[in-house]
């Protein structure tokens, strides 16, 4: 069926791969439509097809190039919100794949909206959760500081990683940084995340002192809640 050029008939290969999908070969749907994107290759709506039937049938290279040429495609057009939707469904089918969170990251902050670009970096990055994957994750949650610089459970978490990846003065200066605009039981965290990067002296006695300042402004801080 459909072997040369001769035997081309694109509706009867789309249909033909509708229903392999629904039949769920998806290898059988993704070899037809790839025969008809080599005669289209800019339908990108095939390539929003083909994208999950590679990732389901293990080519993940092939999926994400699929996937982002869709995507760029729909940023070079304006259409922010189908972008967004394509990225989402990429980072769904290939979660691994970091450039997927970082392309849906950055269509966020295209679209003035770091909260969800923030979330989306960190639900990448919670993929990363093997020491194998660190840079990875080291990664994402550079992008995420850029967004959230103040975010005390981003800074903790790219500073234990870092300091774990061998990068401990970078780790020290992210979160003194931190510290030096923090107080009461924030600064506490800080100071302690500090010490067991380097247990020293000096940074026992950061630790000890906003420890006493954090329980001695304790009341206080309750009071201005009430």
């Amino acid at each position: 069926m459909f072997s040369n050029a001769v035997d081309y008939d694109r509706t009867r290969i789309l249909e033909a791969a509708s229903h392999a999908c629904a039949r769920k070969r998806y290898r059988r749907a993704s070899t037809l439509y790839r025969r008809v994107l080599a005669v289209e290759p800019n339908n990108m709506e095939l390539h929003a097809r083909l994208g999950p039937l590679l990732a389901a049938t293990g080519r993940r290279f092939e999926a994400w190039a699929s996937f982002d040429v869709c995507g760029r495609a729909a940023i070079a057009e304006k259409k922010l919100e189908r972008a967004t939707a394509i990225y989402r469904e990429a980072a769904r089918c290939l979660p691994r794949e970091f450039q997927a969170w970082e392309q849906l990251a950055g269509v966020e902050r295209l679209r003035a909206r770091d909260q969800q670009a923030l979330d989306a970096l960190l639900e990448g990055r919670r993929k990363y959760r093997r020491r194998s994957h660190r840079p990875e994750a080291i990664a994402l949650l550079r992008r995420a500081i850029e967004i959230a610089e103040s975010n005390l459970d981003v800074v903790l978490d790219l500073s234990r990683l870092l300091a774990r990846s061998d990068q401990e003065s970078e780790a020290q200066l992210l979160l003194e940084r931190l510290a030096q605009r923090s107080g009461g039981t924030r600064l506490r965290r800080l100071r302690g995340a500090q010490w067991r990067i380097a247990p020293t002296l000096a940074n026992s006695w950061r630790w000890l002192h906003a420890a006493l300042t954090a329980r001695r402004d304790e009341p206080d801080l309750h009071g201005s809640h009430a």
